[in-house]
C-alpha cells in the first residue's frame, strides 16, 4: 500500500457554545506549526457550526510521533480540551488514495 507509512486521523470536535471560532483558530495554527502533516483539511458541518471535522495525514509514522509528544502539542491539546463540549471522537486510519497523487505514492 502507497501509504502504509503515513498515519492519519480523523478528528470530529464539538465546542462549547460560542467557542468554534477559537476552536477552528486553535486546531488550523497548531497543525500549521507542527510541520507534521503532509496534508489535512478542516470541515466545518453546514448545518452545526459548533462541529470541527479534521482529516490530518501525517508525514510518516516519526513525523505523527514526534509530533504527538511534543511541548505545543501538549499546550494545544489543554487548550483545545477546554473549548469542547463534550469529548473528541478520533479514529486512526491510513489513506487509501488521493487526488491529486500525494508525492512519493506508487505510480
Amino acid at each position: 500500500m502507497a501509504f502504509a507509512d503515513q498515519p492519519s486521523y480523523i478528528i470530529k470536535m464539538r465546542a462549547k457554545p460560542g467557542m468554534a471560532d477559537r476552536l477552528f483558530h486553535l486546531a488550523t495554527v497548531g497543525m500549521e506549526k507542527s510541520g507534521s502533516s503532509d496534508r489535512f483539511i478542516m470541515l466545518r458541518e453546514d448545518d452545526d457550526p459548533d462541529v470541527l471535522w479534521n482529516i490530518e495525514v501525517f508525514r510518516s509514522v516519526e513525523a505523527k510521533d514526534g509530533y504527538e509528544n511534543s511541548p505545543m502539542a501538549d499546550e494545544l491539546r489543554d487548550e483545545i480540551i477546554d473549548l469542547l463540549a463534550e469529548p473528541p471522537v478520533r479514529i486512526a486510519a491510513h489513506p487509501y488514495s488521493a487526488i491529486p497523487s500525494l508525492p512519493g505514492d506508487a505510480e
